[in-house]
């Protein structure tokens, strides 16, 4: 604890300064009443102790920190307004001459309860962040809830947690168990954009530490930590010096990481920012399990249960959101819509179950001929679509007598190794030259494929 002492006696000043040493006080002195509120706008002190000259200025210096306990020592003949003194909150009164005892048990009794008064602020201070622990807490759980997006989860998790935890960045790395990397999936800064999709191997750095041994780490200095990697700040010129790490855990598997690094202001992180930080990324893994399941469910619906293709739900949502997102702009999209021809036959020949296992092995054989960008539907029975953004209507011809042809060179099997072939027709219409919406692109090429019906089939025909 330091005093801050004035007086324009150099001689009385230095007395001052010399029992304030034999209390065990640092201190601090101006003999310039000009000097006083310089130094204390400069510098907090947890006690004043000055000349009676000084009385004129005490309501401002109240004004600057009401919780300073002040000494204030004057001459005998020199009146006192007492009235002003208690107003102003004067902690203690010394006249001169005084016994040096005197002044210390003053000084002792001041710095007592000036004691009491930090232990109570620490303790509002820690009440406070308790308060605001529990109301962030409280907003994370709400947000998360409101979102089924892992990557919105992600963002608000640790936006929520900056409030908390100030440090200059952040990121999440979630475990590719098959390859066993921990891969970058949410960062914040524009240093730290450099770092999303990049992999750590397990037990790669203080984040693949955390991920294998499973425990949460803080670490002061990096510098003399030799679990620090140093390669991702050579990648995006950021200096770390301390990082807090937690693993995330689902059913105590490791499932990612969560790092954030240089707290604010220098200081090390500390077992309080631990706790909270726990606390937060238990209600994430919570948050992306939810998030992850609603996916997976949201999927099955938009997926064909026989062939593992897309269903007509899905190519019904796909070009909405393609034509309707590029309205404005000059963009291309052609769609082939196929039937194999005279399915009938092979469920009549066969069976069904040689029947379904016939449209299953077509779908395969489509999806090994498109690109990788073409999106491959079962839209009903024997039928199926193929979407091809940004083709127009002479590349998606090729493709689709290229599709027309996988179909057909190869034979299909049923029982005893018997063979058969089948052929397909195939009707090619675009965006926007032949539709403008999306029901009337899938019937244009429709059209197109019945007319290839009608004139011998195993042909492809554009709208």
């Amino acid at each position: 604890m330091e005093a801050l002492i004035y007086d324009n006696d150099r001689l009385r000043l230095a007395t001052m300064a010399r029992n304030l040493q034999e209390l065990g006080l640092d201190w601090s002195a101006v003999v310039k009443l000009e000097d006083i509120k310089k130094r204390l706008r400069k510098k907090k002190f947890d006690l004043l102790i000055f000349d009676g000259s000084a009385v004129e200025i005490l309501e401002r210096l109240r004004k600057m920190d009401g919780t300073v306990p002040i000494i204030l020592i004057t001459d005998r003949a020199i009146e006192i307004d007492h009235e002003k003194l208690i107003f102003v909150g004067i902690e203690g009164l010394i006249t001169r001459p005084y016994r040096a005892d005197f002044f210390k048990q003053v000084v002792a009794k001041a710095m007592k309860n000036r004691k009491k008064v930090l232990t109570n602020m620490k303790a509002m201070a820690s009440l406070k962040q308790k308060i605001q622990e529990l109301r962030t807490l409280n907003e994370v759980v709400q947000a998360i809830s409101s979102s089924l997006k892992p990557k919105e989860i992600l963002h608000i998790i640790m936006e929520k947690t900056a409030d908390l935890i100030r440090a200059e960045g952040w990121s999440i790395l979630l475990l590719d168990h098959d390859q066993s990397e921990l891969v970058f999936e949410a960062v914040a800064g524009e240093a730290g954009k450099k770092l999303l999709g990049l992999r750590l191997k397990v037990g790669q750095g203080v984040a693949g530490w955390v991920a294998r041994y499973g425990q949460s780490l803080i670490v002061p200095e990096v510098s003399k930590d030799p679990r620090f990697y140093s390669g991702l700040d050579k990648k995006t010129k950021f200096i770390t010096k301390s990082i807090l790490c937690v693993p995330m855990r689902s059913r105590e598997k490791i499932i990612g990481v969560v790092e954030v690094v240089n707290k604010i202001g220098g200081e090390p992180f500390t077992r309080d920012d631990l706790d909270i930080f726990e606390n937060l990324v238990a209600h994430v893994t919570i948050a992306l399990q939810n998030a992850t399941m609603y996916r997976k469910m949201e999927e099955a619906t938009l997926i064909d249960d026989l062939t593992q293709l897309y269903n007509v739900r899905f190519c019904n949502r796909y070009l909405d959101s393609y034509l309707n997102s590029r309205k404005s702009s000059k963009v291309v999209l052609s769609l082939i819509f196929l039937d194999i021809d005279f399915f009938k036959l092979v469920d009549d020949n066969y069976g069904h179950l040689v029947g379904s296992e016939t449209l299953r092995y077509v779908g395969e054989r489509i999806k090994r001929v498109v690109r990788n960008e073409d999106v491959v539907i079962r839209y009903g029975g024997d039928e199926y679509i193929i979407i091809l953004p940004r083709t127009d209507k002479k590349t998606a011809r090729v493709i689709a007598e290229r599709v027309r042809k996988e179909i057909s060179q190869e034979s299909f099997y049923a029982f005893s190794n018997k063979k058969f072939n089948i052929s397909i027709t195939l009707g090619v219409a675009t965006y926007p030259d032949d539709a403008k919406t999306r029901d009337d692109l899938i019937g244009q090429a429709d059209k197109a494929m019945y007319e290839g019906k009608l004139s011998g089939r195993d042909k492809v025909v554009l709208a």
